[in-house]
Order: structure tokens, then C-alpha cells, then sequence
């Protein structure tokens, strides 16, 4: 009886640290598509858009007023930290098509931006 509720016990807690790991993580960065960030964002003037390629990627490109911190680069939180964005502002997160991004997204988040967007696709997709 009590290896019985010690395993259902297990269970339950198991369950609900990962389910609430998991909806942390969901809640904490929204992704956006190609078509949300051209009619929102889109050569705004106070557009906050982060382009987390690296150096190679963006000199063949990239989206107008994006600054830049490659995702890479060992310092990249201090780097973006020092850009100085305004944390309660929307900002976008990009690279080429959406792994690095959601990643860097995540850690924008835990850096205590409010309202972190990583775009669909990446620059791939909206260079098209």
C-alpha cells in the first residue's frame, strides 16, 4: 500500500511539473506569423525586431531597422543588454527560419521582456 501511493504520488507530481513546465514555457513567447509581422510590425519606426543570425547571414540581408545579436556568440545576452530595448515594448525575434530564434526568444523572456514575438519561418520566409 504504501509503494502504491508513493508511485501515484510520484505520478501526479511528475505530471504536474511537467505540464506546468511546459505551459510556462508556451505562455512566455508567442510565435507570429509572416502576415501579423507585415501588417503590425513591418517598417514601423518604433518597431523593436532583434535578427539573431549570425554575421555571414545578415551582410546578405536583412529586415529594415532589425538590430543585431548573433545567437552564437558566447555573449549574446550581455549584447543584448547593452542595446538598451525597452523591455515592456513588443519585440520580434528572428533568424533564418525559427529554431535560434525561439531559443533566443526564450532567453529574451527570461531576461524580462513582457512580450517576446518569434517570426514563422524566419528571414526565409519573408524574403520570399
Amino acid at each position: 500500500m504504501i509503494k502504491r501511493n508513493f508511485y501515484l504520488f510520484n505520478v501526479l507530481f511528475t505530471f504536474l511539473f511537467l505540464t506546468g513546465c511546459a505551459t510556462g514555457q508556451t505562455s512566455k513567447v508567442k510565435n507570429l506569423t509572416q502576415a501579423e509581422f507585415k501588417k503590425t510590425f513591418d517598417g514601423k519606426a518604433d518597431a523593436q525586431i532583434l535578427d539573431v543570425r549570425t554575421p555571414q547571414e545578415t551582410s546578405k540581408g536583412k529586415i529594415a531597422r532589425a538590430v543585431e545579436a548573433d545567437y552564437f556568440d558566447p555573449n549574446f545576452k550581455a549584447k543584448v543588454a547593452a542595446m538598451k530595448l525597452d523591455k515592456s515594448k513588443p519585440i520580434v525575434v528572428y533568424c533564418a527560419v525559427g529554431g535560434r530564434s525561439s531559443k533566443a526568444a526564450l532567453i529574451l523572456s527570461d531576461m524580462g521582456f513582457k512580450n517576446v514575438l518569434n517570426l514563422e519561418g524566419g528571414y526565409n520566409s519573408y524574403h520570399k
